[in-house]
């Protein structure tokens, strides 16, 4: 039976792999401002889980994302410093549909200008809207990561999600939308 379990243990190691393995990068990534110390911390995360006996925990992605946070935390302690940092554009296209190139453009600029209003949060702000909207987390796992409550997740959630909207509307009047002509009007 031994082997059975051992088995059933490193299948399902395989399955938080998978699962866990992109978000904790991405996490650990805008804490870090590197992605090789990131690579390096979720590493290091995975060993920790294996190795104390996480597998029991019913709440994995709690455990794990707290144990990223506090190993990213430790490099920018480490290190004297703290980033948070814009990520690379992702691409949505629907399926089959390439998008116009000016399409393309506005897409960019536009998350590129969201990106930076976000970057203006405070870090704080910054960590629980990536926990609760990149990574899909309930608000009482993002407060057992984070070491706060529930409530308070909301009201940062909340006050950032404000401030976005406010500071997005306010600069959004300056853009102004790219019409292409179309053969008929030139």
């Amino acid at each position: 039976m031994p082997d059975g379990d051992a088995n059933a243990d490193s299948k399902r190691m395989q399955v938080l792999l998978r699962r866990f393995e992109i978000p904790l990068l991405q996490f650990a990534t805008r804490i870090t401002g590197d992605r090789e110390r990131a690579r390096d911390v979720v590493q290091e995360t995975f060993v920790k889980f294996q190795n104390n006996g996480a597998f029991q925990s019913p709440e994995p992605a709690t455990w794990l994302f707290t144990v990223c946070r506090n190993g990213a935390l430790n490099v920018c302690r480490k290190e004297r410093r703290m980033q948070y940092v814009d990520e690379e554009l992702i691409e949505a296209r629907e399926a089959g549909r390439q998008p116009m190139p000016f399409e393309r453009l506005e897409e960019q600029e536009a998350t590129g200008f969201l990106l930076k209003i976000v970057a203006t949060l405070p870090p704080r702000q910054q960590e629980v809207l990536q926990l609760k909207f990149q990574n899909d987390l309930s608000y009482q796992q993002i407060a057992e990561i984070t070491k706060t409550t529930a409530n308070n997740v909301g009201v940062l959630i909340h006050t950032a999600l404000k401030t976005l909207r406010q500071k997005y509307a306010n600069a959004a009047k300056d853009f102004v939308p790219f019409t292409p002509r179309t053969t008929n009007e030139a």
